[in-house]
């Protein structure tokens, strides 16, 4: 048994407990102290550990001196929004209610507001007194306009989960949004999709743990291998010309995505893999059949 498919089994059986589950450092956003994935404004809520603590929890972030723009539009990308138009402090305005949650990151700089995450950020999780208060707890208002609303070949979205850090892998290939078929799929393969993401770690979702992509949608992926240095799936498998595969949609791949200290931060800002090269290959099964037709060739794989 390979160490590859020990890999994937045991990333699989962790589905059951990350499915529609949060991870480390998901955000959301909460109106009276309520949480709906379909918001785009709301008081700021992210799954963290408090300062001296390994236990997971949601808390709110403090609206200190350090928070301006780049860190409002920075949680709006993280929520696949395409950046802020406004944020503020929650008791300036009636319109979300009051999160009694405790503040539990502070400090919070970022150097642009092309980041994807908040892992990409300077933060503290040892709070000053000021931000006890849950006055002082963060708000945003996202543009409703989605980060994949005019997208490039080779974008990537995680969809169908709860919570924009968890979902059906799809990416973007000939005009369409298609699906990632789960053979071969493996930890480095999930680990390069979060990188691209913004996201420093990832848990393999296998197939069925979340709704599969419509009859309608291409299978564009199948039998990805990725290299653990690379950070957008476009680097290791390039779009194809046409659907080469022999995969179904029950087997459409999902991925959990978490921020993870021991790993290093992606670097990806949200246009970095929109030049990305593609050295890949449409699908690694043994055997090239090349079709001569006139004086076009057609190459593709013959799957086994």
């Amino acid at each position: 048994m390979t160490m590859r498919f020990l890999g994937i089994l045991v990333l699989s059986l962790a589905l059951f407990y990350y499915a529609d589950a949060q991870t480390r450092g998901t955000v959301r956003l909460v109106r009276n102290g309520v949480f709906s994935h379909t918001y785009s404004s709301g008081i700021v809520q992210i799954y963290y550990s408090a300062n001296s603590s390994s236990i997971l929890s949601w808390g709110n972030i403090c609206d200190d001196a350090s928070f301006g723009d780049n860190e409002a539009s920075v949680i709006c990308n993280q929520l696949a929004y395409n950046g802020a138009s406004t944020y503020g402090r929650a008791c300036s305005t009636s319109s979300f209610g009051t999160d009694n949650n405790a503040t539990i990151l502070d400090e919070v700089s970022c150097s642009s507001s092309s980041l994807l995450t908040l892992q990409q950020c300077s933060v503290t999780t040892t709070i000053s007194s000021a931000c006890f208060l849950n006055s002082n707890d963060v708000f945003v208002v996202c543009y409703t306009t989605r980060i994949w609303n005019n997208p490039y070949p080779g974008q990537i979205r995680l969809v169908g989960g709860i919570h924009t850090s968890y979902g059906r892998l799809e990416v973007y290939c000939n005009g369409l949004w298609g699906t990632v078929c789960d053979d071969s799929f493996d930890p480095t393969d999930a680990k390069v999709v979060c990188r691209q993401l913004g996201y420093s770690d990832s848990i393999l979702a296998h197939s069925g743990a979340v709704t599969a992509g419509s009859t309608s949608q291409p299978i564009w992926l199948d039998r990805v291998f990725c290299s653990s240095s690379y950070s957008c799936l476009a680097t290791c498998e390039s779009c194809p010309a046409m659907q080469y595969h022999n995969c179904i949609h029950s087997k459409d791949v999902a991925v959990a995505c978490e921020f993870d200290s021991t790993e290093t931060a992606s670097s990806n800002i949200l246009s970095t893999c929109s030049t990305a090269s593609t050295s890949g290959t449409t699908n690694t099964t043994p055997g090239i059949v090349g079709l001569i037709l006139g004086v076009v060739a057609v190459v593709g794989t013959i799957l086994t």
